[in-house]
């Protein structure tokens, strides 16, 4: 068999290593106190720096960890339960029938929209990200982002809080930050933290990233849980890449695999395209708008990244 004929699912198979799977196995749930919405602003390809990706992020801070998302996606994919539910409610009542057990699973793909989870668990000084190909989930273990700040004299208030100014380098950029020292919690909005307080803005020094401060708020009962997923498979950051580069060969047909479900659950396996706008599209018109884009010169070829590794 050639590389060529490789799937992505086998490129990930058995690359955990010991250490890593321990690591993963050995952090204990949490349950967020509070989270903290903010706006992210990146320009993800210099050649349309006219039109960044903007996307709304949520971190969820626990006793003893930390978790950072997409608000976007996780508001998206609410959408698309109800959507899903009402149709099959309709449908059961046109056929005169209860409606039947059914599981939904749903997948976004959508270059504004990140599939990317942090995890952040300082007392054990580890670090994880996850993220998707299709049904299947990755557990991708990273370097705890260490920051060397220095702190200045400027202060300033954000929604209420008075916050002082810090400036570090992380990632191949420098960032000034703000920081609230009445919220007594050592993160902020991505990989950015280690201050006494929590980073409610930031922006790199070529004004490609931003992070806008856009709410916070305490948790009530029942919060958010903080837990890395136990039905995903470790791998490594290079090995993902090769997986991704593969699965994105044939997108539509790899996101439909390794989807299961329980005997006699109703499960619709179903592509859904939508433009901007939430149009529905078909695969036809999802294509010719694709290869318009591309004739254009208006398809986006992310080429800066958030975090840049030194290559610039």
């Amino acid at each position: 068999m050639t590389i060529k004929n490789i799937s992505f699912a086998t490129i990930l198979a058995g690359v955990s290593t010991f250490g890593h799977l321990f690591a993963v196995r050995a952090q204990e749930s949490d349950v967020a106190l509070a989270h903290v919405k903010y706006e992210l602003v990146h320009i993800d390809d210099t050649n349309f720096r006219d039109n960044p990706r903007r996307e709304d992020m949520m971190l969820y801070i626990g006793r003893r960890s930390a978790m950072y998302n997409s608000f976007t996606l996780a508001s998206t994919l609410e959408k698309m339960k109800k959507e899903m539910e009402s149709r099959q409610r309709a449908d059961a009542a046109k056929a005169g029938a209860a409606n039947g057990p059914s599981q939904s699973r749903f997948f976004v793909s959508s270059p504004n929209v990140s599939n990317e989870t942090l995890y952040l668990f300082p007392q054990e000084n580890n670090a994880f990200l996850t993220n998707r190909l299709g049904a299947s989930t990755y557990i991708i273990p990273q370097e705890y982002p260490q920051i060397d700040w220095q702190i200045g004299d400027d202060v300033k208030e954000i929604g209420g809080y008075t916050c002082q100014q810090a400036i570090g380098t992380f990632g191949g950029r420098e960032y000034t930050v703000w920081f609230a020292p009445e919220l007594p919690f050592p993160y902020g909005p991505w990989k950015l933290n280690g201050l006494p307080g929590l980073i409610l803005e930031a922006e790199d020094s070529r004004k490609e990233v931003i992070f806008r401060y856009a709410g916070f708020d305490k948790q009530g009962s029942g919060g958010i849980e903080i837990a890395l997923p136990s039905d995903a498979a470790t791998t490594t950051a290079k090995e993902f890449a090769k997986a991704k580069a593969a699965f994105d060969k044939n997108p539509m047909a790899n996101a439909l695999r390794n989807i299961e479900a329980p005997a006699g659950a109703n499960v619709e396996r179903k592509i859904v395209l939508k433009d901007q706008h939430g149009r529905e599209l078909s695969p036809e018109e999802f294509n010719a708008m694709r290869e318009m884009a591309m004739k254009a010169g208006k398809m986006k070829h992310p080429n800066n990244p958030l975090e840049l590794h030194g290559d610039r």
